[in-house]
């Protein structure tokens, strides 16, 4: 929105640099004047001393540029793109504007990936809210039944399925031997929250041992000079309440195991702290805060890790 009046060459001229008067522009004196006495050009002497800048911001509410003018006049936008792309969109999540210039979909809802994400949370979340549990029941049975079927139809069971009669005793075996060999190398295929949280690990230069086994059970990351240990529970697997208020039998055996793991941790002299994958993937800050306030409260300290 122009601040000061829009110029007109019909209305009488003050220059704003030395003060001179004239009655009118409309036989070009002053463009004159400004030309002999400051080698200025009429536009230049606009734009430099007659408006101001938000006068010359372009009206596109995306863009920082400004404007040119036409006839002693700001034009509205500063080119024929920003004239062209019309409305910005509103982040469904933050607010902000944002257009097919960072987000080339315009059906998108959101500014970033990080909204993104935030976004699809509380969508499954709303999702999980809608359900009655003879809905879930009925949903979570048909995408297991599908998955057995499947399974059966390529003859390829489950990886913690029992192996006697699909697979011959010197194959279980292999895979015995495989695994154990795995454990001995540290080479194991993480998850995505657990990815996440070991690039923090490696940013805070941690010295930490993946895949920690303490009485026969496997914990995710051990902080090997800070007896802490860190766990990555998947919101499925492990029946985050956010999404599973009321858990499945064998969601409620796995909870069993978790406590087991923890009382055993804590008897052994660790301090244990589980997080959500939900938190890991779309509240990261509150999860490094919690890992900076343990760090904080724990003398460091050599230990030596006997897996």
């Amino acid at each position: 929105m122009i601040g000061l009046k829009p110029y007109d060459a019909k209305q009488p001229q003050e220059c704003k640099i030395c003060g001179y008067r004239l009655s009118h522009n409309k036989q070009g004196r002053f463009t004159t004047h400004l030309k002999e006495k400051h080698g200025l050009t009429l536009e230049n002497y606009l734009i430099n001393y007659y408006y101001n800048q938000e006068d010359l911001k372009c009206s596109y509410i995306l863009c920082d540029k400004y404007v040119g003018l036409h006839r002693g006049k700001p034009k509205k936008y500063c080119s024929k793109s920003c004239a062209s792309r019309g409305i910005p969109l509103v982040c469904a999540i933050c607010g902000a504007y944002f257009d097919t210039t960072t987000r080339p979909n315009r059906s998108t809802k959101t500014c970033s990936d990080k909204c993104a994400k935030i976004l699809k949370s509380r969508k499954i979340a709303e999702w999980h809210q809608s359900m009655s549990i003879e809905e879930k029941e009925k949903h979570f049975k048909k995408i297991i039944t599908k998955t057995a079927k499947t399974r059966r139809k390529n003859h390829t069971p489950s990886w913690n399925s029992g192996k006697t009669g699909i697979y011959s005793h010197e194959t279980i075996e292999k895979i015995r031997v495989a695994t154990l060999k795995q454990f001995e190398a540290q080479k194991f295929r993480k998850t995505k929250i657990e990815r996440v949280i070991e690039d923090y690990l490696q940013e805070m230069n941690l010295e930490y041992k993946y895949s920690f086994l303490l009485e026969k059970k496997q914990y995710d990351f051990l902080l090997t000079n800070y007896n802490i240990i860190i766990e990555c529970d998947g919101d499925y697997w492990h029946a985050n309440p956010k999404f599973y208020p009321e858990p499945e039998d064998w969601q409620k055996a796995r909870i069993k195991i978790d406590q087991e793991k923890n009382e055993i941790a804590q008897k052994n002299g660790y301090r244990i702290v589980r997080f959500w994958e939900d938190d890991i993937l779309n509240h990261f800050d509150y999860v490094k805060s919690i890992i900076n306030d343990l760090l904080a409260t724990t003398e460091s300290e050599t230990i030596d890790v006997k897996a």
